[in-house]
């Protein structure tokens, strides 16, 4: 009796015409004639359940037959597979004779005739069928008892039919070929994988249940067509009573996966050596490698380094004869898995010097030396940095950063880890911002050698960028100190300049005193000192034409120059009212920043871009600007006093698009308590104040405002181009009836202008911001009782009629594109003509405007 288990017609799907062609074998058997059949096909293509067919069929047939199924385990018990056979067709105790006799012969091949005899002795008495499966497990001798009987039962009625992964002619030798003439019939089965439809019918046998056409194809595809792993899917399925429907493809392909282990370890157990070996290295590196130097890893060359091939390809353990490969990740995982740590490493390491020695992609020799613990190998790290590299250029900076961090555990000299820190800390900021800056921290702090100079000062460019300015200005002087005897000025100056511009960024109390950084020249020595001084001069509204000069000698020269110097000088020229090369200083850092991988700085660059897009009424270009910008940098990674900044920007934007409610959602969202302890704590409070005004709270505007230049003025940053918080308390002093202390306001703001020259650009920005708040719904005039000075309608009368026509509508609450529909002229126009009023009225703007000459009653 066989000793497989029965199997159902229904595992049996797509394989009609091998058993038709078998059945039609078996008939002739009963005339006498013999055969030789091979069922091949990788493993779980079904050849098990073909050959349990085979001998139902016969057996149903009245032939004698037999069943032995081979396995690695028994692959070193002589006579196993023919002791199976003997099993099903002689009585215990003739095995038991036979076995004994052999034994007793010494020579176990001496007993193969004897064997023969015995099976050919059945056949006399009626037709036999011997079916051995897996043959390619089968142990030596019972594969010359085999190949034995090929040769002897020619006049027979025999049928031999064996299974294995590839031809019988590969276990029986050059000697015995399937189409020999002695044989009446000789045949090869080859089985291929089941199509959809198939693999849809037999679903449907199986579970008893409608499978759809999608299913179908993915579990085709997810089982590559073996019925033996559909079979353990399905079973899967029925034991949990889960529908295959579409909304279960993720986890039949999941289930898929896990049935292949138990059948492909089974596989690789009964390789042949060189084919283990191969399948090792291909587990290693995959189709990363040329196959001439995976097979050279391996030991193999030429035919040898064939055949170990070919039999992976036919055992279904690789695929892709081209550039070879594991069938499958989950393979390739439990091959290396089952082989000992020690030889694992040592693979690794043997294969990633290889390969960088043959050419290989920098990204192979990464993965292999990731695998595998420290090498020591001094150019590992120089490999890992590469495949980083390369990393980046793909947007892979999860991958990017692991290389890294596997670099920095190899050996290499300061220059080399401190450039390793840097970069990774470039990447780190995205989602480890705390880790980015303890990285740039050690650089600073450790590597500060000539050779590591240009690393230096990256380190501190990004740390300054991310917007730690408290740690970067005590870092950046006392590094400055330390390194003064040893380093000449043309090295220190750019980390004096960033050391200047941390200090301007820092709260009005630092935590920790530091030794002073040298202040700029009033020559400066190089671009990254002129960029801070315009910056300087710029926030103190000195200068301008300097400051023009300075900035553009500093974009001029941007190769050379910290990027953060770089957006101090184009924020400089934009409080010199050069607009245009100011944006294209920001374009420039945006580009040069991403293609440094230095995402905070160009969140940095643009926040300020879409800043500077706001206060000249383009919020909607301004607010794409702060999305972009938290794309490249999430809103958890960015530094608090740099987050306060990016938070009062939105506040703004969203006022002007008209989005109150969604202007006081985001002034609600709660931010750390240091995030008050920067510059950015100042804009934040004048969009608070923004916000108060337009929502009917001029009183708690005020408050807002008063701190607001509280802060600005402790760092002397007196230039209303950065923030015009005197014309904005002016407007809520107005509007709570107090007019003189407005009056004063506007006074000092119109002081500063005078001498820095920008009063109308200011007087333009504040008056769209007027507009603004007039428009949604702000009273900018004083009450009538509250005015303090009387209306001077002769003033007006005595305007040119061009401007007098433009001030009365403006007096009555219409905005510029108002004006201009209702005179039918340019806005631009409309902002000329009220700019000449100005001035020849004596006053600063279109609030002081409303407050002196408004009538009583405006028009509806």
């Amino acid at each position: 009796m066989s000793l497989a288990p029965p199997v159902a017609a229904d595992e049996l799907v797509g394989r009609a015409s091998v058993l038709a062609a078998l059945g039609d074998m078996i008939e002739t058997l009963e005339g006498g004639a013999s055969g030789l059949a091979g069922v091949t096909g990788p493993m779980g293509i079904g050849r098990s359940a073909v050959l349990n067919r085979v001998a139902t069929l016969a057996r149903a047939r009245g032939l004698a037959a037999g069943l032995a199924r081979c396995s690695p385990v028994e692959s070193d018990i002589p006579y196993a597979a023919v002791t199976q056979l003997f099993a099903g067709l002689r009585p215990p105790t003739r095995v038991l004779e036979l076995t004994t006799a052999c034994l007793r012969d010494g020579r176990l091949a001496a007993s193969v005739p004897r064997l023969c005899d015995e099976f050919l002795a059945l056949a006399a008495e009626r037709p036999l069928l011997l079916a051995v499966d897996d043959l390619q497990w089968a142990d030596p001798w019972s594969l010359r008892w085999f190949a034995a009987m090929t040769r002897r039962m020619h006049h027979s009625p025999v049928l031999l039919v064996g299974s294995s992964h590839g031809p019988l002619a590969g276990h029986l030798g050059e000697d015995h070929l399937l189409d020999d003439a002695g044989f009446s019939t000789a045949r090869e089965f080859p089985l291929t994988p089941l199509s959809a439809a198939e693999t849809r019918q037999l679903l449907e046998n199986l579970s008893g249940r409608e499978t759809e056409d999608s299913v179908a194809e993915a579990a085709a595809d997810a089982t590559s067509g073996r019925p033996a792993v559909l079979r353990a899917v399905a079973d899967r399925f029925i034991a949990l009573n889960l529908p295959l429907d579409a909304a279960a493809i993720p986890r039949l392909t999941t289930v898929a996966e896990a049935a292949w282990p138990a059948r492909a370890e089974r596989a690789v157990r009964g390789l042949p050596t060189d084919a283990l070996a191969l399948l090792r290295i291909l587990a290693a590196v995959g189709d990363d490698f040329a196959f001439e130097i995976s097979a050279a890893l391996a030991g193999l060359h030429g035919a040898g380094a064939d055949t170990a091939l070919e039999t992976l390809l036919v055992a279904g353990l690789a695929v892709d004869p081209g550039a070879p490969r594991p069938a499958s990740p989950r393979l390739a995982a439990d091959v290396l898995a089952a082989m000992d740590s020690t030889e694992r490493d040592a693979l690794y390491l043997r294969a990633a010097d290889l390969g960088r020695k043959a050419g290989a992609k920098a990204v192979a020799v990464a993965d292999l030396l990731g695998a595998a613990p420290v090498s020591g190998l001094p150019w590992a790290g120089k490999a890992l940095g590469e495949a980083s590299a390369h990393r980046l250029r793909q947007g892979r900076t999860v991958a990017a950063a692991t290389d890294l961090r596997r670099a920095l555990r190899e050996p290499m000299d300061d220059a080399d880890r401190a450039r390793v820190l840097t970069r990774l800390a470039a990447i780190e900021v995205v989602n480890a911002p705390q880790a980015s800056d303890g990285r740039l921290r050690q650089v600073l702090v450790r590597y500060a050698s000539a050779d590591a100079w240009p690393s230096v000062l990256r380190a501190a460019d990004l740390l300054l960028g991310r917007g730690d300015a408290e740690t970067a200005r005590r870092v950046l002087s006392e590094l400055y100190q330390a390194s003064a005897g040893s380093l000449d000025a043309a090295q220190l100056s750019p980390l004096s300049a960033l050391g200047r511009l941390a200090q301007e960024e820092v709260g009005t109390r630092p935590e920790i005193p530091v030794a002073p950084l040298p202040a700029p020249a009033a020559r400066p020595a190089d671009a990254a000192q002129a960029a801070v001084l315009a910056w300087q001069l710029a926030t103190q509204a000195e200068e301008r034409e300097r400051v023009r000069k300075l900035a553009t000698a500093a974009l001029d020269a941007h190769t050379e120059v910290p990027l953060m110097c770089r957006i101090a000088a184009s924020r400089a020229l934009l409080c010199a009212v050069d607009v245009e090369p100011a944006l294209r200083g920001f374009d420039s850092v945006v580009a040069d920043a991403r293609r440094q991988h230095a995402r905070a700085i160009t969140a940095r660059a643009l926040l300020h871009r879409g800043g500077a897009a706001i206060r000249r009424s383009r919020p909607e270009e301004g607010l794409r600007d702060l999305a972009t910008a938290l794309r490249e940098l999430p809103f958890d990674s960015w530094h608090p006093s740099l987050a306060a900044k990016f938070v009062a920007f939105d506040i703004m934007g969203k006022i002007r698009c008209g989005q109150l409610e969604q202007a006081r959602q985001v002034a609600a969202r709660p931010l750390p308590d240091v995030a008050d302890q920067g510059i950015g704590w100042a804009y934040l409070l004048y969009a608070r104040a923004e916000l108060r005004l337009v929502t009917g709270d001029p009183e708690r505007a005020l408050v807002y405002l008063e701190e607001c230049g509280r802060l600005l003025r402790a760092r002397r940053w007196k230039n209303p181009m950065l923030l015009p918080w005197r014309s904005t308390a002016a407007v809520a002093h107005r509007t709570l009836g107090a007019s003189d202390r407005a009056a004063r306001l506007v006074a000092e703001e119109h002081a500063v202008l005078e001498r820095w020259g920008t009063g109308e650009a200011v007087e333009r920005m504040c008056g769209r911001t007027m507009e603004k708040l007039a428009e949604l719904g702000v009273d900018i005039t004083l009450n009538t009782q509250r005015r303090s000075e009387k209306p001077e309608p002769s003033a007006l009368d005595a305007l040119p009629e061009p401007e007098r026509d433009v001030a009365r509508l403006a007096l009555r609450g219409r905005l510029n594109r108002e004006i201009a529909g209702r005179l039918d002229i340019a806005t631009r126009t409309v902002e000329l003509r009220l700019s000449k009023v100005y001035r020849k009225l004596g006053i600063k703007g279109r609030a002081e405007l409303v407050a002196r000459f408004a009538p009583a009653d405006r028009e509806a």
